[in-house]
């Protein structure tokens, strides 16, 4: 006795009245039940049928939309459509406060800490989108200050990742203050004045728009003023030049060197002259003016 063949179970698509994706793209299985299951209704039901909403909102799909856009692909031929007419389409997202790009500012400042002064660091003032939405999934970010040395900094530009692909990018204004101890002067002081305790002290300055400043006294003692300084000024670097190591008129030892050949002899010297300066020296043997470089206390090295 023949059996009679069996019929397979036509395709049915029952669309949903809400859905919810995650990526992009909408697929005929994110807003439809596929049945019967099986690796027919899997390839119909990754179909793409739209774009997705921006994470965090909603469009409405038309069923006949979605059939009519469909309706040449061989893989539904036959397919019994069923359900709502329309379908809400909501894109799951995640929402990023100010209260979370201050947090990625403050982690980088730590992360970053070997980089910036012995200071306590902090941005103030913040400037900043109040939420931003991105899709779902693992988040990630960069931060890069408005100026590589961070210090000094008024703004930083946020790039936000989702699952490791760019996903937005912010940027966020404030004043990035660096309270520290550091050196300030207690009187007026003058070019060519020599440093000692009495002049400066050490006080709790906000150093954020200050380059290089001095976190201990001990660095300025018998350093040289190189131009005037008032009263409760941050010392800089550039506010300070080294001490001569010779004096105008101190006899010197004048080297005069050709390759390995190297000749010795006394001169005076014609002016204060620090470490790699070149300074007049009478040469007290030719009672000649000859110029050389300083390369230590009492030591001006003359090339011939």
């Amino acid at each position: 006795m023949l059996l009679p063949p069996m019929v397979a179970a036509q395709t049915a698509v029952h669309f949903q009245a809400k859905a919810t994706v995650s990526g992009p793209k909408v697929t005929l299985a994110d807003i439809a039940a596929i049945t019967p299951a099986g690796q027919e209704a899997t390839r119909i039901g990754l179909l793409p049928v739209a774009s997705a909403p921006a994470p965090g909102k909603t469009k409405e799909l038309s069923t006949v939309s979605v059939i009519s856009a469909l309706r040449n692909r061989p893989e539904v031929a036959g397919v019994d459509w069923q359900g709502s007419p329309t379908i809400v389409v909501e894109r799951a997202g995640q929402t990023i406060g100010q209260a979370e790009l201050q947090a990625m500012i403050e982690g980088f400042l730590v992360e970053n800490s070997a980089k910036l002064p012995k200071a306590e660091v902090r941005l103030t003032g913040m400037r900043a989108p109040e939420t931003l939405t991105l899709p779902a999934g693992r988040l990630s970010w960069q931060v890069t200050p408005s100026r590589p040395g961070i210090i000094g900094s008024t703004s930083f530009n946020v790039a936000l990742l989702v699952d490791g692909k760019p996903a937005s990018t912010c940027v966020v204004r404030g004043r990035l203050e660096a309270i520290a101890e550091v050196a300030t002067a207690t009187t007026t002081l003058h070019r060519g004045d020599a440093l000692t305790e009495a002049d400066i002290v050490m006080e709790r300055q906000d150093i954020g728009a200050i380059d290089h400043p001095f976190f201990s006294s001990d660095e300025l003692l018998g350093m040289q003023v190189a131009r005037m300084v008032t009263p409760g000024t941050v010392l800089r670097r550039d506010h300070i030049v080294l001490p001569p190591v010779i004096k105008d008129g101190e006899m010197v030892r004048l080297l005069a060197q050709r390759g390995p050949m190297q000749l010795f002899t006394n001169g005076l010297a014609r002016g204060d002259g620090r470490l790699g300066e070149t300074i007049a020296v009478k040469n007290i043997a030719s009672n000649r003016i000859v110029h050389g470089r300083v390369d230590g206390p009492g030591v001006v090295t003359v090339e011939f």
